[in-house]
C-alpha cells in the first residue's frame, strides 16, 4: 500500500493515516506518484484565519518594537556615552506595542481594555516626567487629566450601552462629555502653573456645548425618537 498526500496542503502522508498532523484535512488517498503532477503554492500550505493572521502580526510588531529599542539604546550609549534621548524613544515604542496587544487581544472586552489604556498612557506619562525631572508635571497635571478621561470614556461607554435607542442622544452625550473635560483641563491646568483654579474659557466652550447638545436630545426624543445615526447619515 502506497504512502498518501493531502489534497488540501500537499504534504506526504504515511499508511493508514486519515487526517493531515499539519492542515487537518481528511486523507482523500491521493498515490504519492501522483504528486509530481501536482502543483501546491505556499497559500494553500498554510491557511490562517484572521486570530492567527493578528498574532502573527502581533509577534512580528513585538520583534520589530524589540528591535528599534535595542538599536536606539545602542546608538545613544556609544554616540552620547550615555542614555538620555533613547529613554523616551524606548518608553514610546513599548507603550505603542503594548498599545497594540491590548487591542489585538482585549479589542472585544472593555472592561480590560479600558483600565489596560488607561494604565499603558499613565505608564508612558510617569516614565516620560521621570527622565525630565525638572518638569514634575504627571502627579498635579498629566494624573488626573488623564484619569478624568478614561473615566468619561468609561461614563459614555455604560451609557451607551444601556441606552434603548441610539441616536442623536448619543452624539449629546459625547459633546457633553467633551465640555466636561473642558472644564477639567483649565481647572488643572490653572492649579499647576498658577495654583489657583479661573474658571474662564472652558465656561465659554461648555456654554456653546451645552445648547447645541439638548437640541441634539431634543431632535432624538421629540422628532426621531428610534432613529439611528446610521439610517440617518445613510452609513
Amino acid at each position: 500500500m502506497e504512502n498518501s498526500i493531502c489534497t488540501n496542503c500537499g504534504v506526504e502522508l504515511d499508511m493508514g493515516i486519515e487526517s493531515c498532523p499539519l492542515c487537518g484535512g481528511m486523507n482523500q488517498s491521493m498515490p504519492a506518484q501522483e504528486k509530481s503532477n501536482t502543483a501546491y503554492y505556499p497559500s494553500e500550505i498554510l491557511k490562517l484565519n484572521s486570530r492567527q493572521r493578528a498574532r502573527v502580526a502581533w509577534e512580528l510588531s513585538g520583534i520589530i518594537a524589540a528591535s528599534g529599542i535595542l538599536v536606539s539604546l545602542i546608538v545613544d550609549l556609544v554616540i552620547e556615552k550615555g542614555l538620555n534621548w533613547s529613554l523616551y524613544s524606548a518608553t514610546l515604542v513599548a507603550g505603542a506595542w503594548i498599545y497594540l496587544t491590548l487591542f489585538t487581544f482585549s479589542r472585544k472586552k472593555l472592561w480590560l481594555l479600558l483600565p489596560g489604556l488607561a494604565l499603558n498612557t499613565l505608564a508612558i506619562e510617569a516614565l516620560i516626567d521621570l527622565f525630565a525631572p525638572p518638569l514634575n508635571w504627571f502627579i498635579p497635571l498629566s494624573l488626573p487629566l488623564t484619569l478624568s478621561l478614561f473615566i468619561l470614556i468609561a461614563i459614555v461607554i455604560i451609557l451607551i450601552k444601556r441606552a434603548l435607542y441610539k441616536g442623536f442622544n448619543i452624539l449629546a452625550l459625547v459633546f457633553l462629555a467633551l465640555s466636561a473635560q473642558v472644564v477639567v483641563i483649565e481647572i488643572f491646568t490653572d492649579l499647576y502653573f498658577g495654583g489657583k483654579a479661573d474658571i474662564e474659557w472652558s465656561a465659554i466652550t461648555a456654554s456653546a456645548v451645552v445648547p447645541f447638545s439638548s437640541i441634539l436630545v431634543f431632535i432624538h426624543y421629540r422628532l426621531k425618537r428610534g432613529l439611528n445615526l446610521r439610517s440617518y447619515f445613510h452609513v
